[in-house]
């Protein structure tokens, strides 16, 4: 009898086309993991049915299910960007699963084709909304209300300032190190090399990130913390935010004891800034939301070509299109009023 949770037959089958994304295609971890938990959802429609027992109408039943599922924190209908996801990843496996041994027979290239949505869904997947953003201004301010009495804060003042000198993504700020914040001298300037050999970028890019603007006191945020690490024998390759543990001395005063370890936690990075914007008067914006202010005071300069192609080299972005596309967009009220100041006679 099936188990209800896996059928043994499948489990060989996904392993071998797991493994041959990551060895073969060379994709990673996070992406590996994303394919497999689609391919389960596939699974649990099927009630864990044979692959060899395929017909396209699960392939149906997949999507509707997929359509109908909730989404567990807010308890409404998944996104499209999900469901697309989740779709096209199965509709990959049975393509590839087509063309193997003891499969090729009973599973066909056009019976995977039935693993797509509708061009309205695919559509509303690529879908986005306007994404809110602190301005530029907004930012700036709330750095420079940030305290630095002691290393817990003069860390979190660090970590904004290079958010906001070099819109890294998280990922990026999170696996930062000491040796990561580099002066070149030939150029005058200072940057964010991310070597994807120690620091996690998206696709393991190549990025050198240099700080934008001219404001001293924001450089200084950063270089001043590097300076003290350095003090504290922090090496090149320690956490440039490491993680810092509340602790009591033996006359019961709490007292900070500075780890060489990464911020393990993603979310912890985001409640440093959501307390920072707070602590403004200001409500909570992701961090990668800098991008869009950076790149909305970039297009309303009279250099902004020239600008906004730099700023996309910064970000590690070949395409200044999608830097454009994808954290330019203006607000409804200021498209309109461009829209209605343009001179029809």
């Amino acid at each position: 009898m099936t188990d209800t949770k896996h059928n043994p037959k499948n489990e060989l089958i996904k392993a071998k086309f797991l493994e041959m994304l990551e060895n073969a295609k060379g994709r990673d971890l996070k992406t590996v993991n994303n394919y497999a938990n689609a391919i389960y959802e596939f699974e649990i429609s099927t009630n864990f049915k044979d692959f060899k027992k395929f017909e396209v109408k699960q392939a149906i039943n997949f999507k509707e299910s997929l359509s109908n599922k909730k989404n567990q924190r807010t308890g409404e209908s998944i996104s499209k960007s999900y469901l697309q996801h989740y779709v096209t990843h199965v509709k990959d496996f049975f393509e590839w699963l087509s063309k193997q041994r003891g499969y090729e027979k009973v599973i066909t290239h056009d019976d995977a084709q039935y693993f797509t949505l509708s061009r309205n869904d695919r559509n509303r997947a690529r879908a986005t909304n306007f994404q809110e953003s602190h301005t530029v201004e907004e930012i700036i301010s709330t750095i420079r209300k940030m305290p630095s009495t002691n290393e817990l804060e003069m860390r979190n003042k660090a970590m904004i300032s290079l958010a906001f000198l070099t819109t890294p993504r998280i990922s990026a700020l999170q696996s930062s190190r000491v040796g990561t914040i580099k002066y070149f001298r030939d150029e005058d300037a200072w940057a964010f090399v991310q070597n994807p050999n120690l620091v996690n970028t998206k696709f393991a890019s190549n990025i050198t990130s240099y700080f934008i603007g001219h404001l001293q006191d924001i450089y200084d945020n950063v270089l001043t913390w590097v300076e003290y690490l350095k003090a504290k024998d922090f090496t090149e390759k320690c956490p440039l935010f490491p993680k810092i543990i509340p602790t009591f001395n033996s006359d019961g005063l709490q007292s900070l004891v500075l780890e060489k370890q990464f911020i393990k936690s993603q979310t912890s990075i985001r409640d440093i800034f959501k307390k920072a914007f707070n602590d403004n008067g200001l409500p909570y914006r992701k961090p990668h939301t800098f991008r869009h202010a950076i790149t909305r005071k970039m297009m309303k300069s009279p250099n902004s070509p020239l600008l906004v192609s730099v700023l996309a080299q910064n970000m590690g972005q070949k395409d200044v299109g999608v830097i454009i596309a994808s954290y330019g967009t203006r607000p409804e009220h200021e498209r309109a009023g461009i829209l209605k100041s343009f001179e029809l006679e």
